[in-house]
């Protein structure tokens, strides 16, 4: 039988949750291994999913993800409380199909001649509140613009739904595997203009963004973040691997889109 574990929001009904299925999928032959798992079964939201994600990154190649939605926000979930023992017998007598969606990987070059990578599922943010934001956009090493802002976002399919909606990006249907940039703030007038626009990409496109200086801005990737003082350019791109979710029913795209709203 499967071997899962759980990734549990932090509420006490979630908590709760968590020991149900637990005993329940134990019960079912299941076998619970939070050091092994074929099967990261997420109870929460959005959110949720987006910590489990990071804590088994590196074994992001041989597992499968699946929400129960207990939080505010489950776009990614296939079941809620109402419908748990729909859940135990999916997991238990069915063959899931899989969704996989692509993971971006952004490298950081330092000033000191040093880089560093990191991953996100929804999405990556260059994002600064305490001054303007200078950034040069170049795509596939070509120049493309100038930006004036507070930062910009770069996000995937899956992403399109999250932080870039409410900026104003543009939501992409589920199958077409882009990338897409979007301004936050960007400031226009005669001096300073940019695009103005959500860009929709190649999801092939390497994207660069640099700057004479990047002090007090964030590198903001999924619910993660670190300071971008001592970084002279981003490189932004799709990575190889892919986050891959078990779907035991079909629940249709427009049905999740319709949810959100």
């Amino acid at each position: 039988m499967i071997r899962f574990t759980i990734e549990t929001r932090r509420d006490n009904f979630s908590y709760e949750l968590e020991n149900t299925v637990k005993d329940e999928l134990s019960k079912r032959g299941c076998i619970y291994d939070p050091q092994n798992p074929e099967l990261v079964i997420c109870i929460g939201g959005d959110g949720t999913l987006l910590h489990a994600f990071h804590r088994y990154l590196d074994k992001i190649d041989s597992i499968s993800f699946v929400g129960i939605h207990t939080g505010t926000l489950g776009f990614s979930t296939d079941y809620i409380l109402e419908n748990i023992e729909e859940f135990f017998d999916d997991v238990t007598h069915k063959e899931p199909t899989y969704d996989d969606k692509r993971i971006l990987e952004v490298t950081c070059f330092g000033k000191d001649g040093s880089k560093h990578s990191f991953f996100a599922l929804n999405e990556i943010r260059v994002e600064n509140i305490v001054k303007t934001q200078n950034i040069e956009v170049s795509l596939n090493g070509e120049y493309f613009e100038f930006f004036r802002g507070n930062g910009l976002c770069v996000s995937g399919q899956h992403g399109s739904t999250a932080y870039n909606r409410s900026i104003g990006g543009a939501v992409i249907y589920c199958n077409l595997d882009l990338l897409q940039v979007t301004e936050i703030s960007g400031i226009h007038h005669r001096h300073a203009r940019s695009l103005a626009a959500p860009l929709i990409l190649d999801p092939d496109t390497i994207i660069q963004f640099s700057s004479d200086s990047f002090e007090h801005a964030l590198l903001c990737y999924d619910h993660l973040h670190i300071h971008l003082d001592n970084i002279e350019h981003l490189e932004i791109k799709h990575n190889i691997k892919k986050m891959r979710f078990a779907h035991y029913k079909s629940i249709s795209y427009i049905e999740r889109l319709n949810a959100l709203f």
